[in-house]
């Protein structure tokens, strides 16, 4: 006889009467906690960066106070590169197009009339009457950067890899061949000079430190977060109700208006503006800066600047054939860009991710003088109350789920349910026509012989693939459009090829679905990142980054992750790939724990026929993308046809 297959899901852990704390507000605390010492310990580093500048700068000519102002300028734009490229890892050869853009308009509006009436006497709309003051043409310039970032960023965040690279290049020489050509409205290749020029260091370390809070800031914020995801993985941030276009575009933007800063202030500082200012070859500079020093964050992105600069300059004097050090050293041509290339050359064999890699001040900071908030007492501890107190009766004696109460499962008539799925791909039948019911609050089993179609159907489910024939629906609400639509409308998954965000921490990699939770799954209730953390007997390793855990431990992670969406649905794609009978043993409590925590119903597919059947109350058999056959566990065990179409093929 079939079991009750709307029965609620037994769980292995014993009831929990503590309340369930809201999930999402401290996660958003911590990434404020994160963002302060980060900002700190930056804007520290640009004031040592200060001081050493200043003392040098003190004891030689001029040409020394413009070398450190031009560090400054650079850090802007070196700043406004990293806040796109750095967090979404998409490469951008068009900002300094929008630095152009904004450098010309701030010029056009500031130079004098009576010097413009002479430069550019021809120009349109009648600039050479316009004359503003330059904070008012800087102002104005900074807007138009804005609004060049956001039309251009229409296009190139909504792609990624090449194209997006060579949209932004396209850009780059566009603006590059308007600038030259149009002489009666920029002087064509010949610079337009009578720029109001700033005097000092003032506005370029403002300008610098105003990047630095940018670029701190937007990492640390929720979208800076999002756009981080899509950098590790886009499927996996998809999947996590991530939407890969607004946080680059957002990204793309604020990157636009840092550099349209730095070329206001770049020109600014020269007195004069000409194509050449912004050329490709200067492009290839700032990113080299960026690179060198590490382009996924902020301290790295200061340090490449300071390096490259300092280089430049060394290697300038060495190859002008000074005597030093009582040495009279050759002449040597060109040896700046030597320098630079083979800067550039060396950190990307040797150190890829720049010399400092994941390294920021205000992680570092955090872990060594941000103290994290004490979880409640579990049992065990120290604080825990006394064995027979009333007010513990029903509390668990394992800690690691203590602290989780577990949520109900979703109403009835809220099953996850498909009529008439199918895809074909060229003609080939990967999905036939498969219906399947899974319970709220229930595990089901998805089982078959390998290129039965079983991971095809569930990126069916979550919109991976586009289905030919057929629908899915969560009660009466039908499941479409992209993945990241159909994670916040309740339906999580992990992959059955491992899908974590390598280079952010454990904690971060969960923290990002509490995150999109917290604004699209409010209605659910939802377990906190700690207590994730703990049910995934993963707290001692919260600070590592996820590259550096084993393929257990990502495991957990994994499904931890996808549990923080707070789904209606978990579906989880082979948990068990590559483990061993024990592990998979293990990972039965696991699943079951994690399930009972946040009340969602569970799809399983595996391979391993003992997990399935220790695990699911119901079954459905895939062959050959069909349905084989359904039942509980034992019936499926018992079934000819199953025998035959997989356990036949497993063990014939």
């Amino acid at each position: 006889m079939a079991a009750d297959r709307t029965a609620p899901l037994a769980p292995t852990a014993r009831t929990v009467t503590a309340a369930r704390p809201t999930a999402g507000a401290p996660v958003r605390s911590q990434l404020r906690s994160v963002a302060l010492p980060s900002l700190v310990g930056n804007l520290g580093f640009l004031v040592v960066i200060l001081a050493i500048g200043a003392l040098y700068a003190s004891g030689g000519s001029s040409a020394r106070d413009l070398l450190i102002g031009d560090l400054f300028v650079n850090l802007v734009l070196v700043l406004g590169f990293q806040v796109f490229i750095g967090n979404t890892g998409v490469l951008s050869f068009g900002h300094l197009g929008i630095a152009s853009v904004a450098a010309y308009t701030m010029a056009l509006l500031a130079v004098p009339s009576d010097r413009k009436t002479v430069l550019i006497p021809n120009a349109p709309w009648g600039i050479p009457e316009i004359e503003l003051s330059p904070l008012a043409a800087s102002l104005i310039g900074i807007g138009a950067g804005i609004a060049v970032a956001f039309l251009l960023g229409l296009v190139a965040a909504r792609t990624s890899g090449l194209a997006a690279t060579m949209i932004t290049l396209a850009f780059l020489a566009i603006v590059r061949q308007v600038a030259e050509n149009r002489k009666d409205l920029t002087g064509g290749a010949q610079n337009l000079s009578s720029v109001p020029r700033i005097d000092g260091w003032t506005w370029p370390v403002v300008g610098a430190a105003i990047a630095v809070g940018v670029a701190v800031m937007f990492r640390s914020s929720k979208v800076g977060r999002y756009a981080v995801a899509t950098r590790e993985d886009e499927l996996a941030a998809g999947a996590m109700g991530v939407e890969v276009f607004r946080p680059r575009l957002i990204a793309f933007v604020v990157s636009g208006a840092l550099v349209a800063l730095g070329g206001i202030l770049r020109v600014q500082s020269l007195g004069s503006i000409g194509p050449s200012q912004f050329s490709f070859e200067f492009t290839i500079l700032i990113l080299a800066m960026l690179v060198v020093g590490g382009m996924r964050t902020v301290t790295g992105a200061i340090a490449g600047t300071v390096l490259i600069t300092v280089g430049k300059e060394v290697t300038r004097f060495l190859g002008d054939g000074p005597n030093f050090l009582g040495f009279d050293w050759p002449v040597v041509d060109g040896l700046p860009d030597l320098f630079l290339a083979g800067a550039l050359l060396a950190v990307l064999l040797t150190r890829p991710n720049g010399l400092l890699g994941e390294f920021d001040l205000g992680r570092w900071l955090t872990r060594h003088f941000v103290r994290r908030p004490a979880r409640a007492a579990t049992p065990g501890s120290e604080s825990a109350p006394e064995a027979g107190d009333a007010a513990t009766a029903d509390v668990p004696t394992d800690p690691v789920v203590s602290a989780v109460a577990p949520a109900g499962p979703a109403p009835a008539d809220e099953a996850l349910t498909t009529a008439g799925l199918g895809v074909v791909f060229g003609g080939f039948t990967a999905v036939d026509d498969v219906s399947i019911r899974v319970e709220p609050g229930r595990i089901h089993g998805l089982i078959g012989p390998n290129g039965a179609g079983k991971t095809t159907f569930v990126n069916l489910l979550t919109g991976l693939v586009e289905p030919t024939t057929g629908t899915v629906r969560i009660g009466d609400r039908e499941l479409t459009g992209a993945p990241y639509r159909r994670a916040r409308a309740g339906v999580s998954r992990t992959f059955q090829n491992l899908r974590v965000f390598p280079a952010l921490t454990v904690r971060e990699n969960i923290a990002i679905a509490d995150l999109v939770a917290h604004d699209h799954r409010s209605h659910r209730p939802g377990v906190s990142v700690d207590e994730l953390l703990a049910l995934s007997d993963l707290e001692h390793m919260a600070d590592r980054s996820a590259a550096t855990l084993d393929y257990g431990n990502q495991r957990r992670l994994e499904i931890a992750r996808a549990a923080a969406l707070r789904p209606d649905f978990l579906l989880l794609d082979e948990p068990t790939s590559g483990m061993s009978s024990a592990e998979s043993l293990a990972m039965v409590d696991h699943v079951r724990r994690i399930a009972t925590a946040i009340g969602s119903g569970v799809l399983v597919i595996d391979h391993d026929l003992g997990f399935i059947t220790n695990i699911c109350e119901y079954v459905t058999v895939l062959d050959q993308g069909a349905v084989l056959a359904e039942g509980t566990a034992a019936e499926i065990q018992r079934d000819q046809r199953v025998i035959d179409a997989y356990l036949g093929s497993q063990h014939g």
